[in-house]
């Protein structure tokens, strides 16, 4: 399953998947990255320039804050959820 963007990307409706087989790779439309270089990616975006009224980082940031540890999709693993 992927989730398509839609709030203003360009190309419309770039996809983003992940495998989580063996080392995770983050699929961005065409682009294939480590999951390591994703999470680099969001702490740069994050924090790379000044906050501005009603930022949504802000909002992001509570919300991954709120997650907790769940039950997995598959027998014994655990996944993360809002």
């Amino acid at each position: 399953m992927s989730l398509i963007l839609n709030q203003g990307s360009k190309p419309e409706g770039l996809s983003v998947k992940t495998d989580g087989f063996g080392p995770q790779v983050v699929y961005l439309g065409d682009y294939e990255i480590t999951l390591e270089d994703f999470l680099s990616a969001v702490i740069y975006v994050l924090g790379n320039t000044d906050l501005v009224p009603k930022d949504p980082r802000l909002s992001f940031l509570e919300k991954i804050k709120a997650m907790k540890q769940v039950a997995g999709y598959n027998k014994g693993k655990k996944r993360l959820s809002l």
